[in-house]
């Protein structure tokens, strides 16, 4: 008989295999048993239980299971425990050596994986629940939520121009497994240049312990664009000369809050060419003359800006790299140095305060730009 578990790509059903199963046969193959029939008992398979007198017996408890209990030495369970036991092996190796030795099953194919939603069409169960989101950030139990945004620099006129929500848990909002797992969280929706709705985040409020502080929704219900494009509010709305590329829908936000037009590159390490292609494409539609860059100021931001302005200036755009004060993300910058943020991202605004970065500055499209604070 093969002691080496059987190990295949296929789920075995606990239930089937212990319904399939003699005991007393894996009992017999396992430790010294004496006696026949009903009088039959075995030597305790736990190895730290020598039981020279054999003390296990077999009976089939209420739900028609067959189990062992060793009267001396008070172990007991299925064939499953009786082969850890005997074997040390885990559970999932001693249920594959039971299913090749003793149950003969055919095992029961794993499900196929979901298939991811084609990008930029979500299911309709990620629309209801970004739309029943945002109608819960304007009411009592999305208050806190929104206060959150609100001390973040985030208005509310921003805030409803781009759909934000607030998803308060389960308690209040119900969902499928798959989307947010119900920790309270401001919901940033991902929209096309068109305003339709791609994908979201969920940012937790307050993250558990060992947790991201995003919680996206699973590829089957949408798949990451990349892209979240926003609505531009305020005095300077929808201007046709700039657009501000930004790491993350909240700093895409804040730009979009000051008037200009915004893009948010989800996640520093998205930047490749399709994502150039794509920010490129829109500009141009919008009639931008050029595109600003901005990154947070750490390590991964510098090198997700660098490679996405080579990119870009690839496709013939007129890119400058937006650098905010050392340490500080665009919201960060906007909050604490409101001055030279604006002056940075209005193109009318006095350029005084900026300087030339470390690389040489060849001609308008090829700038560098950081603040001096």
């Amino acid at each position: 008989m093969n002691d080496a578990p059987h190990t295949t790509g296929h789920r075995i059903d606990r239930d089937d295999l212990l319904a399939r199963i003699n005991l007393t046969d894996v009992l017999d193959a396992l430790t010294p048993g004496e006696g026949d029939g009903r009088r039959r008992a075995w030597r305790c398979p736990e190895p730290s239980h020598p039981d020279e007198h054999p003390s296990v017996k077999v009976f089939t408890d209420r739900l028609g299971v067959e189990r062992w209990r060793c009267w001396s030495g008070g172990h007991g369970g299925t064939a499953i425990d009786a082969v850890i036991g005997a074997h040390n092996m885990p559970v999932g190796d001693a249920m594959r050596w039971l299913a090749d030795n003793y149950a003969h099953l055919e095992p029961l194919p794993r499900p196929p994986r979901p298939k991811p939603r084609p990008v930029g069409h979500p299911a309709p169960e990620v629309v209801e629940y970004v739309a029943r989101c945002e109608k819960l950030l304007w009411t009592g139990s999305g208050h806190q939520i929104r206060e959150w945004l609100n001390d973040r620099g985030l208005g509310d006129e921003v805030l409803a121009a781009n759909r934000v929500g607030a998803d308060p848990g389960r308690r209040f909002l119900p969902r499928p497994k798959g989307l947010p797992a119900g920790w309270p969280a401001a919901v940033y929706p991902a929209l096309d240049p068109d305003g339709s709705l791609t994908y979201f985040q969920a940012r937790l409020i307050q993250p558990p312990k060992g947790r991201c502080k995003y919680d996206n929704p699973a590829s089957c219900w949408a798949s990451n664009p990349r892209l979240a494009w926003s609505r531009s509010v305020g005095k300077h709305r929808e201007r046709s000369d700039v657009l501000v590329v930004a790491e993350g829908i909240p700093d895409a936000l804040v730009a979009a809050q000051l008037g200009v037009r915004s893009v948010g590159v989800l996640g520093s390490t998205y930047p490749d060419r399709r994502v150039a292609e794509q920010i490129s494409q829109g500009a141009r539609e919008c009639g931008v003359e050029r595109i600003m860059v901005c990154f947070d100021a750490d390590d991964a931001g510098r090198t997700g800006s660098q490679k996405l302005t080579e990119l870009l200036r690839e496709q013939g755009d007129v890119v400058d790299e937006l650098i905010p004060p050392t340490g500080l993300d665009l919201t960060d910058w906007a909050r604490e140095h409101v001055d030279t943020f604006t002056a940075a991202l209005l193109p009318q605004a006095p350029i005084g305060n900026l300087k030339t970065g470390d690389r040489p500055a060849a001609s308008r499209n090829d700038r560098s730009l950081s603040i001096e604070i």
